[in-house]
């Protein structure tokens, strides 16, 4: 099946939970034939909820791919997760759509991750339109979800169907450029005006002439709609399949085309700033880029690919811009309804899969040889919840690396690692509900169960006085014995510093083959800790004497040695322990700013600063990790799941003496218990 560019239409669908996209994508397969019957997320027979985890929990959970017949063109329809714990899947689809369709109910109004999903599809300058589910659902009102949108995001927001009716009334819709329905006419006057902008004589010819041709207006709606001058509202019940024709008809004919669309940036190899421009022209070298990675255990790898500009057949390899390796492909397979069907060329505009190429990653470019093009990689939202993991079974600790680390690839907000500081296996991801189903797939596809616990805190100690601290070691028992002996004095460096390790010993006291001992003795105490078993940071050690013995001294002996005189002085220097301090930006609709704030206080929270933006707060905080461990639990329980938050680690704080001694009783219980 061969698409021209100009015939194929990208169209992601955007919407917080329970706003009807799932039920949207149903009904569209049904209507188009691709489905035989119409599916439904509550009995499992959604064309959408393909895994047994969005089966089991009744909600997408990844970015789905439907190829649709509609009309004279190819539909590539996206259904995106709703849930805001599941959003990188829809971050990952915005820069290969050319058109992303925000779907709301019309009985539960414009929700704040409707609003983060919409400031999305913004940034990534793709054409937006409005689909309003279940017109005919209980307490329905379109005027006053209508009078939310224009407020929100104003005037451009412009309905092209809208309902004969609402709740139990509603019985079909009305076309606008038909000139159906009361409302007709204000619409369409409405639509005149927004495309007018988009060329400077027809806004002259409109401004004279007051009117708009039929023929203008539709001519010239696509390009309003690329440009974002208009946001085309229309309106669908779905389980009823009623305004599905309308919508079909409006995409076919309105939405922009990658040809319409236009160029979409990209930079030179080495190069980060992206002014090439990549045009979708099929004559042109090839170019895609990989926005979705599956890993099947018993397909293998499936790598998910836009094609941006050019043609690429079956039989030709890529060049990969990450790592400059060449992959020869074994084919390449379109998508027709929710299957794959192999093709023997791509063009732009294309969406395809290639299998079993192991080396591809999320976000990789791949250019026909030579072309020498990077297209700009997407951010997606950064973990804020973090469990430590464990095999459940002995033996599985190859095998759970390798499974996290598959799923990893999968989903860029999701992260698995050692702790450096802790040693504890972590895994990272949005929220509790993140991890519990990634912790469901690892175990249904590669065999490995966990126990999981809240991670350590990676707490550090230091001293915040001079000390002096001497040892003596001496060892005989028969043949030869061991012996060193060091004097050292230890203060405290400023806070980032590290360790500093000063050799002033004069006359030979110590060897200088012994010196560099010392020194890796104090160390192994550095790493092993103190008062809690924490690593000791910022101090300063000075070896200014000590004695030697001809026999007995060794490299052991003045490790021993240093060591303990180390000890000796840390216990006299008032250590105390620096926990890590977190950067935490959280987003709230403004009507919970006073809850967030007042919690944060109780976190040991400081704040740095809050702004205000079309009714969202954005508020800036640093807290103690320790308190940002359960965080996203409280915050979904202060803003009815509404609040979101990012944070990055900022710096080390000593801890309040109270906590301090709660956590060096709790070490030292830990240690005698061993």
């Amino acid at each position: 099946m061969a698409h021209r560019p100009e015939d194929i239409r990208n169209v992601a669908l955007f919407g917080h939970s329970s706003s009807g996209k799932t039920a949207l994508v149903d009904a569209l397969a049904h209507k188009t034939g691709v489905s035989s019957r119409h599916g439904n997320t509550a009995d499992g027979s959604s064309i959408s909820d393909g895994e047994p985890e969005e089966k089991e929990r009744k909600q997408t959970l990844t970015s789905h791919v439907f190829g649709l017949p509609v009309g004279k063109i190819h539909l590539n329809l996206v259904d995106t997760p709703g849930h805001p714990d599941f959003l990188a899947g829809a971050y990952g689809v915005t820069p290969v759509v050319e058109a992303g369709v925000l779907c709301i109910s019309a009985n539960g109004g414009l929700s704040f991750h409707a609003r983060s999903l919409w400031s999305q599809t913004g940034e990534a300058g793709i054409g937006r339109a409005i689909v309003v589910t279940h017109p005919d659902g209980e307490n329905a009102n379109f005027d006053a979800l209508l009078a939310e949108l224009s407020e929100v995001f104003g005037d451009a927001v412009v309905p092209v169907t809208y309902p004969n009716g609402v709740a139990d009334e509603f019985q079909g819709v009305h076309e606008v450029l038909a000139g159906e329905g009361p409302k007709a006419e204000e619409y369409r006057e409405k639509l005149q005006d927004r495309v007018a902008e988009v060329d400077d004589e027809l806004m002259e010819a409109y401004l004279e002439t007051g009117n708009m041709s039929q023929e203008e207006l539709e001519k010239n709606l696509p390009l309003a709609i690329a440009s974002g001058k208009i946001i085309p509202l229309m309106v669908v019940a779905p389980t009823r399949e009623l305004g599905l024709n309308r919508l079909l008809y409006f995409i076919e004919h309105y939405f922009p085309s990658p040809v319409s669309f236009g160029a979409r940036a990209g930079a030179a190899v080495g190069s980060d700033v992206y002014d090439q421009l990549i045009e979708p022209d099929p004559s042109q070298p090839f170019v895609g880029v990989v926005f979705k990675v599956v890993l099947d255990p018993y397909v293998g790898k499936m790598s998910y690919v836009r094609c941006l500009r050019g043609t690429l057949k079956a039989e030709e390899g890529v060049d990969n811009v990450r790592n400059g390796k060449h992959e020869k492909l074994s084919g390449i397979t379109a998508i027709e309804g929710a299957e794959g069907k192999p093709v023997d060329q791509v063009v732009p505009g294309d969406i395809f899969i290639i299998s079993k190429v192991e080396d591809l990653l999320l976000g990789d470019t791949l250019t026909a040889e030579g072309a020498g093009l990077l297209v700009k990689p997407t951010e997606y939202p950064q973990p804020a919840f973090s469990l430590a993991v464990n095999p459940a079974s002995r033996g599985d600790e190859q095998k759970i690396n390798q499974g996290l680390e598959k799923l990893a690839s999968e989903d860029p907000s999701f992260l698995s690692g050692r702790d450096a500081s802790t040693g504890e296996l972590l895994i990272s991801g949005m929220s509790p509900l993140h991890l519990e189903v990634q912790l469901q797939r690892l175990k249904r596809r590669y065999g490995v169960g966990t126990e999981q616990h809240t991670p350590s805190v990676p707490y550090q100690e230091t001293v915040i006085n001079k000390a002096d601290g001497h040892h003596r070691h001496k060892k005989q028992s028969g043949g030869r014995g061991q012996f060193a002996e060091v004097y050292l004095r230890i203060a405290p460096l400023d806070r980032g510093q590290g360790f500093e390790f000063v050799d002033a010993v004069v006359g030979g006291s110590i060897p200088r083959q012994f010196i560099p001992e010392v020194e890796k003795g104090i160390r192994k105490f550095l790493q092993k800790g103190g008062r809690a078993g924490c690593a000791i940071v910022d101090v300063r050690a000075e070896l200014y004497d000590g004695k030697y013995h001809d026999v007995d001294s060794d490299q052991l002996s003045f490790q021993l040695a240093g060591e303990r005189a180390f000890l000796e002085a840390f216990d006299k220097a008032k250590p105390i322990l620096l926990e890590p301090v977190m950067e935490v930006e959280i987003q709230v609709p403004d009507r919970f700013t006073g809850d967030v704030t007042s919690n944060l206080a109780t976190q040991r929270g400081r704040m740095l600063g809050m702004e205000a933006q079309d009714g969202i707060q954005f508020i800036k905080a640093t807290v103690p990790m320790k308190e940002m461990q359960e965080y996203s639990t409280q915050l979904r329980s202060i803003t009815a799941g509404e609040g979101t938050f990012t944070m990055a680690s900022s710096h080390f704080d000593p801890v309040p003496s109270n906590i301090q001694q709660e956590i060096v009783s709790a070490y030292k219980k830990a240690q005698e218990s061993k």
